[in-house]
This record gives C-alpha cells, structure tokens and sequence, in this order.
C-alpha cells in the first residue's frame, strides 16, 4: 500500500494552546478541573485523568483550578466561577473569543444574531451567552430556507464549519434578510485541513479520518472527504483498523480532526505499517532503528528567525498566504511583504510563485505562522552584498534620494551610499540627474553590524572604460567610420570618446567652414559619426575628423557659381593685402585690396570690417586650389550700370511725335 499524510492534520493552534497549558499543569503535579471535556477526544480526556485533569460538570466544580476549553463559555459563567473563589485557566481559543466579541457588537447594535453552526454545540452554545437579544442558530441549508424576519441581521459563524456550508447557507439567507452585517468566522485552518484531506482524498482508494466520533470538526472533516467521492472510516484509534479494509495496490490517505493528539496519530501510522508488511509490499517511510513511521517527517522541521521556501497560495490586500510545507500556511502581514513601495501586493507577487521567507512566529496568538518576505529579501541581500563585496563583483541598485555628500541607491531593499566623487568619471554638479537611475556599482566598504555600505559607480566605469580601451586599440584603422560622444570642448578642437579612447577632432577638421570656436558645431555629450584619420599606438594618439564626411563644398563650386556673375557674401577676415568673403559655409574667395573700391585704399579696414555684407563679382574660379577671386568695385560697376540703364529706360519714354514733332512743324 501507498500512505499519503494530508497537511495540516492534527491540533489546531487553539487546541495545541490547551494543551500546552495542560501539559504545563501536569509537569507541576497540579490537579485541575475541565469544564467539559477539555478536547472531543475520549483517548486523550482519559489518558490526561492519570494525571489528575478531570472533566466535570459546572456545579460539581467545588474548589481549586477549573479550565476552560477552547470551545469557550458565556460571561456568566465566567461569574459564577469567580463567585465561588475557584482559580480561572482560560482556555479558550482566540479565534473563539474573537466570535464572541463580534457577536455581541451585532447584538448590542439591535440586530437579530444569526449563529451558522450546530445546535447544542458548547462554541455555539458560549457564542449565544455573549449576545443580549434575540439569536437564531441556523445548521444547515433546509433551515436557511425555512427561517424569514424582517429585523435586520448579523451573522457570525462557527469556526469549525464547512465552507460548503456556509457558502450554502449565506447565499439563502442574502437573498430574503436584511443582512447588515456577515462575519465570516471559520477557522482559516479549518479550511486549511478541509482543502488538504479534500486533495489527498480525491486521489486515494481510502480515506482514513482519525478523530473523536464526539467531535464536530472531525465528522465535517470525514464529511468533506467523502463528498469528492472517497471510501471513508471514521476510526478513534489504531485498535479500529481492520486487514480486510484494504488491498495490497490500495492509495490509503490519513488525515486528522483538530483536537486528534499526535499520538494516536502516530499508533495509526505505525499500525498501517504492520499491515503493509502482513501484505507482503512494500514497507513504506520507516524509521531505521525502531521500524515506526516518522510523522513528524511529513511536515517541515520550522523553526523561527530561520528562512525558508514557499509556495504562494493567496494574495489578497491585508495578507499573502504561503505554503512552507508545515501544518498550517504561513502568513506574511502586508507591512512585512517588501522593502519596495507598492500600490498592490500583487504588484510584487502572484500566486503560484515561489519565494523564500523569514520565520518570525511559529504561533501568534491566533496560531498563525507568521512570515517576512521583507526581512527574507533583506537578509539575502546582505549576503548578497557581503559576497559581491569579498569577490569584487559588481552589483545593480536603483538611485532613490540625493543626500549630503553623494546619493543613496536601493540594493535589493539595502540602502548604501554612493559618494558624490564616485558617481560618475567627471565632476557632476547636479547630483538630482542620477535618481531613479539603475546604476551598476562596486562595494567598496562594508560593515553590516553598522548597516553601513558604501559603493562606487566610477570604478565600474573605469573597469569598463579600459575594457572598451584595449577593444579600441585592438580594432581600430585609419579611415574608419566610427561613432563616438564628444567629451570635452577646447579652442583648438573637440575630444570624443570613440570606445574607452578619447580622439581629437581638430577645429580645422570639424567644419569645411571657417569657426572661431568648436562649440559653434558641437556640443559635449552630443553623438557624433566621424572619420578615423590618422593613429599613433605609441603615443596613443587618435586624430579624428567631422568634416570628412560631409560633402566638401568646393566639389561642385563650378555647377553653382559662374565667373563674371555678382553674388552675396559676408567679410570674414581682413589682411593687409585685401579681404577675404564668404560666400557660403566652406566656400570663401579673395576680394584683393585694388579690387575693394574704384577709389585708392591704403588699409582694407579703412573701408571694410569683419561681417560686413557685400556684393561681389566672381573674376575666377579654380576649383582644384579651392580658391576664388572676387571684385567688389567691379560689381558696384554692374550695379551702377544697371541702374543708369534703367534709368534712361524710365527718362527716354518719349512719342513718335514727340522725337519728329518740328519736323512736322516746318513743313
């Protein structure tokens, strides 16, 4: 036979409590009284009497400790027991309690109270003393539809309902009351047991549900089990096992009712064993030395402040739920989900995904296994970093804030400090351009006592510098096309950055134009494409061109301009021996000093000054020398000209008659 173990079988949190406390009264020789079976467990009540822990009525109660279970009781008898002088332990289960607050604020408002669970069940039963009006207790879906008032209502629910169930129920009672409130009090590891003997049952042949035929929590447990179509004994002990029950190639799945101690657990286990054995199969999971099965082994050994993997199975806005293979799912609080801001929880997570998370309560007070992704994350980080640190890799953090001196970057929920000198290879004034930035840093000091990192971007960018660097030099030729970013900016060129390797692009190389200044061109940061022209390896020098590869202006100077036509232009240098004009970028010709002016020049400056707009006349071209000879006096003859002819074109507009008028007249 093959014997699957469903999670979450066993004790519950309230339970395991109890009987903690119990245990604790034993181990000091203390005798005490339970009002009521202190579990639906007849084994375990008369196995704890040898003890001297006794179940009793109310009024046989006469003197010393009196416990309350887990199911819990009304305030009055709290009263009376106080009134008789007797030692109160309260046992009662926090999710319990938690029913009897939210029972009696739906009372005291004036609502009808509507408790969904059995009647006569003593948690029912102490629910119903916490409310002052009127309540009703509906069990099952043919009550629901029976049961109309036209008050307002509230409803709790019994913590070891069905989910079926409840669903059931409520559906009924929404459509036909006036439900002013709904307090959905099942147990969560109720659920949890329910979902997990549900799976393994609806995989087996057998379904083996070990609890007291007395107890609530275990029939529902057998119920559900039987509902996805499993073969089901409802057993107390191991001495209620039969052979005949199973076949050798039988899936047998074991699951338990939460007040079913691990013992009895263990002895069905063990039992199950020795009926495999008898059939000749397979032993399955033993123990080597003292041939018992360990169930302990079936769930994770979970101990706090330890980190462990998981599985999420719930993401809602106030919890995330996650399978860490223990008894009960972990819960990670909203405010222990991430180090990162975030909108929703599922902004960071989703179902399904695994993750690793911090233990920081094996049972808080609602028996909840408290979980922190956030210190998990926090944790691994700091090893994370702590390795990169010892090794000298690089690692990846995201700018959040400039500070004095530097700014902080995000590591994984880590902060650390990036000074101000090693944020980039050149001074930046404005450090505000770097947040948000994903930057990839060195640790260059770390004390995680202090929580204390500091890291560098600089020192990656020189390490990736001089890798571009070697890459450059090993690559590059004269005549190259190549892109590269300009860097810096002097008078006499332009540095870029062609690789981990500045080169110079001469101002002389930068335009076909003549430029008093680089920066009439370029800019630094702006991405060129220029032109490798010459490389000296051994005095790592690379000379650069812009200019190169734009069209050379003087290529088609004969196309555009013809000799003897009057163009614009603009004085852009004055020497002794004349005036040199532009007449487009790249393009500039010679007006020589016997050529300004009709009238006698000594100095061109006495009639000409730089960026003077003129009018010249083209006198010669030589495209090969990329000269041109260009007269001002003689395109202020053209123009002269031209005006005196149009001129007398305007003053000679005369007749015939006028032109032979006398003629006409002497005769």
């Amino acid at each position: 036979m093959e014997l699957i173990i469903a999670d979450h079988s066993g004790f519950c949190f309230g339970v395991s409590k109890a009987m903690k406390t119990i245990e604790n009264l034993v181990e000091k020789k203390q005798k005490a009284y339970t009002l009521g079976p202190i579990i639906h467990n007849p084994q375990e009540v008369e196995r704890l009497k040898h003890f001297g822990i006794t179940a009793a009525d109310f009024y046989d109660i006469k003197d010393g400790n009196v416990v309350i279970r887990t199911h819990g009781v009304g305030p009055d008898v709290i009263e009376q027991l106080e009134s008789r002088g007797l030692n109160i332990i309260d046992c009662t289960c926090p999710l319990v309690k938690r029913v009897h607050k939210l029972a009696a604020d739906i009372s005291n408002k004036g609502y009808l109270t509507i408790i969904i669970g059995d009647h006569n069940h003593p948690e029912v039963e102490g629910i119903k003393s916490w409310c002052n009006g009127d309540v009703k207790v509906i069990e099952n879906v043919e009550e629901a539809k029976n049961f109309y008032t036209n008050k307002r209502v509230g409803v709790v629910v019994q913590t070891t309902q069905t989910e079926e169930n409840v669903e059931n129920i409520i559906d009924i009672l929404q459509s036909k009351l006036d439900i002013a409130v709904f307090h959905n009090t099942r147990c969560k590891a109720t659920l949890e047991r329910q979902t997990a003997a549900a799976a393994v049952a609806a995989n087996v042949d057998i379904m083996l549900v070990i609890g007291g035929k007395n107890s609530s929590n275990t029939k529902k447990l057998a119920q559900v089990c039987q509902n996805v179509g499993a073969k089901v004994y409802h057993i107390e002990t191991a001495t209620e096992l039969k052979k005949d029950w199973f076949k050798s190639t039988d899936k047998v799945g074991i699951t338990a009712g939460a007040s079913t101690p691990d013992w009895i657990i263990k002895e069905v286990i063990s039992k199950m064993d020795e009926l495999n054995k008898d059939m000749d199969n397979k032993e399955i999971a033993t123990n080597e030395e003292e041939g018992e099965i360990i169930y302990e082994d079936t769930f994770a050994d979970l101990k706090e402040d330890t980190i462990v993997e998981g599985t999420v199975v719930k993401v809602d806005n106030n919890e995330v739920l996650v399978n860490i293979g223990y008894k009960s799912d972990g819960i990670i609080p909203i405010n222990e989900l991430s180090n990162v801001a975030f909108e929703s929880p599922e902004d960071i997570i989703k179902v399904g995904d695994k993750i690793q998370v911090y233990v920081i309560k094996l049972e808080d007070n609602e028996g909840n296994v408290i979980l922190s992704k956030k210190k998990a994350d926090a944790i691994n980080a700091w090893n994370f970093i702590e390795q990169a640190y010892n090794s000298q890799n690089g690692v990846e953090g995201v700018v959040t804030e400039v500070v004095k001196g530097g700014v902080l970057a995000n590591i994984n929920g880590i902060k650390g400090f990036i000074p101000a000198s090693h944020l980039d290879l050149k001074y930046v004034p404005d450090l505000n351009v770097f947040v948000g930035q994903n930057l990839k840093l060195q640790v260059i000091e770390l004390d995680r006592k202090k929580n204390r990192v500091v890291l560098s971007h600089k020192n990656i960018l020189e390490k990736e510098r001089e890798r571009l660097k070697e890459k450059t030099w090993a690559t590059i030729k004269e005549g190259q096309i190549i892109k590269g970013v300009v860097k810096r900016l002097t008078d006499f060129g332009a540095f870029v950055d062609i690789g981990g390797v500045d080169g110079l692009i001469h101002i002389s190389d930068l335009t076909w134009q003549k430029i008093k200044h680089p920066s009439e061109i370029v800019t630094e940061e702006q991405e060129v494409e220029v032109q490798v022209l010459r490389v000296d390896k051994e005095r790592g020098r690379i000379s650069l061109g812009l200019k190169q590869i734009m069209p050379n202006p003087w290529d088609d100077v004969d196309k555009k301009y013809k000799v003897g036509s009057v163009i614009d232009g603009k004085v852009v240098k004055l020497v002794s021996f004349g005036a040199f004009v532009e007449v487009e970028p790249g393009i500039e010709g010679l007006v020589h000093i016997s050529q300004i002016s009709k009238d006698h020049v000594s100095n061109p400056e006495d009639v000409l000054k730089t960026g003077d707009n003129v009018k010249v006349k083209i006198m010669d071209i030589n495209a090969k020398e990329k000269r041109m000879s260009l007269s001002i006096k003689e395109a202020q003859d053209e123009n002269e000209n031209k005006q005196i002819y149009e001129n007398t074109n305007e003053n000679n507009g005369v007749t015939i008659g006028e032109m032979v008028g006398d003629l006409f007249d002497k005769k």
